[in-house]
Formats: C-alpha cells, sequence, structure tokens
C-alpha cells in the first residue's frame, strides 16, 4: 500500500526509522541499496552487531524510496517500510465534495476507510444525518 492522490500525510518532515531484519543475507549487492537510499537522502546503519539494519529518512523520502524498490527481490524492503509508515490521513468530505457522484465502494477503495465511515461520509454530504 503506497501513499495515494490526496492523501494528506502525517509528519511528512518527521525522521523515522524502520529496521530492516537481517538485511545483509537479504540483498544481492548492497551498493546498489546505498546508492538508492543515498538518491532519496535517507540513512542505513547496522543495529550494534546485529544482522539487523536501520533504515531512517523522512516519510516522504521513505514513500519515494519505497516506490523505487517495489520491483524484484528488494520488494521486502518496501513493504517493511509500508508497514512502518503512519496511515495516510483522508478528508472524506473533501473527496466526496470534489467527485458527487463517487460510490461508497469506490470512497473506500481510495481512502481505505471502513463501510460505515464511508456510508455516513456520504449521506452527510447528501444532508441524510
Amino acid at each position: 500500500m503506497s501513499l495515494m492522490e490526496g492523501a494528506v500525510p502525517n509528519y511528512t518532515s518527521k525522521m523515522l526509522s524502520i529496521k530492516l531484519n537481517n538485511f545483509l543475507h537479504r540483498i544481492e549487492c548492497k551498493a546498489t541499496i546505498l546508492t538508492l537510499v543515498n538518491k532519496y537522502s535517507c540513512s542505513i546503519k547496522r543495529i550494534r552487531r546485529s544482522k539487523n539494519w536501520a533504515l531512517t529518512g523522512s516519510q516522504s523520502q521513505l514513500v519515494l524510496l519505497s516506490n523505487e524498490l517495489r520491483e524484484g527481490k528488494l520488494r521486502w524492503i518496501a513493504q517493511s517500510i509500508d508497514k512502518s509508515l503512519p496511515a495516510p490521513n483522508f478528508n472524506l468530505a473533501q473527496r466526496i465534495e470534489s467527485n458527487p457522484s463517487i460510490t461508497v465502494n469506490r470512497l473506500m477503495a481510495e481512502t481505505g476507510c471502513t463501510l460505515i465511515e464511508a456510508r455516513d461520509a456520504i449521506d452527510a454530504a447528501e444532508g441524510f444525518e
């Protein structure tokens, strides 16, 4: 799950740290990963003397890095990033206002809200509260 259009990211400048378990044993070329991490102004460091590493960056930087890593054998890193990021906030009323003919299913798919939240937001927008 990546950041979708219309999402308001939480704390885009706050630095986040993501633990990558057994990092060196799961990648083929450490230099490739280091190049990608540096490209997006993130950092990656070994956690003490363990096999685990920590990937650090702002939420917006990590989202860009995650999108780059979605292909091939590095997908597990993108999934680790996505699991660690806070869920984006959506303004359902604003989404409905910009697209009045949106269906409940479409609203749920685009925002990840629950069925109850989607129905309540559509009812409120149509004045049925």
